[in-house]
């Protein structure tokens, strides 16, 4: 206990028992009472008042944003494009430059070919010229396969750049598509509204109809609310009223009535002593 006291882990556990023993009260609360009930259904018609509320022209407005959007993907493949284009210029050059130097071996080979023909024709020793041609000869191989293994490589970025293009293409007119077709849908969201102001359906769900239903269910509970005075003052008891002291009564009027015989005779004159 010291421990806990010094360290100030106390006063902590209290605060999160005191979070705990609320959040249990609001739960039981929330259960065993209506309040439950009206907090659900008040989540579930704010839920489906939002859904409601939501523009339809904003949510095409948004859409549009979307598609405008996409020209980023197309400045990337754009972008791509013109990369593969610049590599090949530079593979083709290449290339050239390869064949051209390729012409020169051939040739070579050719010449120490006829070298070789014409030594071998006057019986010389021809081991140094075989030596010169199946070098040369060996450097022209070479230099063929290194043309071919360029022409594929300039085949497959032409094949690449080819694909980059038609999915640009594709981007453009699928943009395109989308546009039009939001184009389409913004028209019919302006003719939704005409013919809505247009209707007199009483269950249109726009906000006079809403503003009018609300103040007929107030004008409703007020009512029973004043029927339910009426309700409950049909087994109440009545009020006893105070019943007012009775009239002094006038003895010699009475006694003069009754020897004249006359209940309603006027009284007599006074008689003067």
């Amino acid at each position: 206990m010291a421990e806990c006291v010094k360290s100030g882990s106390c006063g902590m556990a209290k605060k999160l028992i005191v979070v705990a023993l609320a959040v249990i009260s609001i739960a039981i609360v929330l259960k065993k009472t209506d309040i439950g009930s009206h907090v659900k259904h008040w989540w579930r018609s704010t839920k489906e008042d939002v859904n409601n509320e939501v523009s339809l022209k904003w949510e095409i407005d948004r859409l549009k944003k979307d598609v405008e959007d996409l020209s980023d993907e197309d400045a990337n493949l754009v972008n791509m494009i013109a990369k593969e284009d610049v590599e090949l210029k530079k593979l083709k050059g290449k290339l050239s430059d390869m064949e051209a130097n390729q012409k020169q071996y051939r040739e070579l080979v050719r010449q120490r070919a006829t070298n070789l023909q014409n030594v071998q024709q006057s019986s010389k020793n021809s081991t140094s010229d075989e030596k010169l041609l199946e070098s040369a000869l060996g450097m022209a191989k070479r230099g063929d396969e290194a043309i071919a293994s360029q022409k594929n490589l300039i085949a497959s970025r032409e094949e690449r750049a080819s694909k980059l293009r038609q999915q640009r293409e594709e981007l453009y007119t699928t943009r395109q598509e989308l546009l039009n077709k939001l184009a389409d849908l913004e028209a019919q969201v302006v003719t939704l509204q005409i013919d809505q102001m247009r209707s007199d359906d009483p269950q249109d769900n726009s906000r006079v109809a809403r503003v009018k239903k609300s103040i007929e269910e107030v004008d409703t509970r007020i009512q029973i609310e004043r029927q339910k005075r009426v309700v409950r003052g049909e087994l109440t008891p009545p009020e006893k009223t105070v019943s007012e002291p009775a009239p002094k009564k006038d003895v010699l009027k009475d006694a003069l009535n009754y020897l004249d015989g006359e209940n309603n005779a006027q009284p007599r004159e006074k008689v003067q002593k």
